[in-house]
């Protein structure tokens, strides 16, 4: 298995089509759907059902596209720190779960760097879970989670608190303060499973006698940004991170609903690994000053 005929795989597989893939990629259809067979041949599985609107993935396919993404980011990292010995000490990794990989660490990474300018840094937007396997496994140097865990040889301390809110657009018919009974009969946008916020909430929720099941969700959405953005275009409300929407309720495109019955805040921690004494002394010096500041840079 070549690591062209995984590139290709993967790009097919983002594109839905074999042509636009192709295209893309300054080659053939032809040539790119003989690699495919090849891919499909050495791997015993068909990857592709292919019709006249295109290509969707087989269960198979579903599975080697989990495992190619994986694949090339290694690779992308292997090549990343080849490319980087001449010119640096190294890549220092950084796995988060996505809210805080995408709204707290970018501005503290800006110091870190400046502070650490001979190190190239990687920050990964990842579930906890797989953060967790990430600092297990070596994968990566630091990482951010949601909740505490005690595992040996982990570090685990807390980085900083947030909390969640009820949000709807300044324009949307809703009034201040609202009871979760009354909140059910309201327009609802959540994100999905995958996101620690969305498995806290429903858990509060829970304890508060008001299951996630109650409420009157439009759907479910797999990223923050897609539920702003819904909420911004007035078609419902969302419970989101503080540290989400802070931007735009200054800028008075959000308003905050206060639920007279609902108060959930929840933290995040910092993990490591605790490094052996034979193992680079300036991460770990890295890994202190990061958590030292993290708390006081969040963008």
């Amino acid at each position: 298995m070549l690591i062209e005929q995984i590139v290709m795989f993967d790009r097919i597989s983002k594109e839905k089509s074999i042509s636009r893939a192709a295209s893309a990629s300054h080659i053939s259809q032809p040539a790119l759907s003989q690699q495919m067979q090849r891919l499909e041949e050495e791997l015993g599985v068909k990857l592709f059902e292919r019709s006249n609107r295109g290509i969707t993935l087989t269960d198979a396919g579903k599975v080697m596209q989990k495992y190619s993404e994986q694949f090339l980011e290694t690779y992308c990292n292997l090549k990343e720190e080849l490319d980087n010995l001449q010119a640096y000490s190294g890549t220092f990794r950084i796995a988060a779960t996505p809210v805080a990989c995408n709204y707290a660490i970018p501005c503290c990474l800006y110091k870190v760097n400046h502070r650490f300018p001979n190190y190239s840094f990687s920050l990964n937007s990842v579930p906890s879970s797989e953060v967790i396997h990430r600092i297990e496994q070596k994968q990566a140097d630091l990482g951010f989670i949601v909740g505490k865990i005690e595992k040996e040889k982990i570090v685990c301390s807390p980085a900083f608190s947030d909390k969640i809110c009820l949000v709807a657009s300044s324009g949307f018919h809703i009034p201040d303060k609202i009871t979760l009974d009354k909140l059910t009969r309201i327009p609802m946008v959540m994100l999905n499973a995958q996101f620690s916020s969305y498995r806290l909430l429903c858990h509060y929720l829970e304890q508060q006698k008001y299951p996630a099941e109650r409420f009157k969700v439009m759907f479910h959405l797999d990223s923050t940004e897609s539920v702003k953005s819904t909420v911004t275009a007035g078609h419902g409300v969302a419970f989101l991170p503080y540290i989400t929407i802070k931007k735009e309720v200054y800028q008075k495109q959000f308003k905050i609903i206060h639920v007279t019955d609902f108060d959930l805040n929840y933290d995040v921690y910092s993990i490591y690994r605790i490094h052996d004494s034979s193992e680079n002394q300036t991460l770990e010096e890295i890994v202190k000053y990061f958590i030292s500041i993290v708390s006081k840079s969040i963008c």
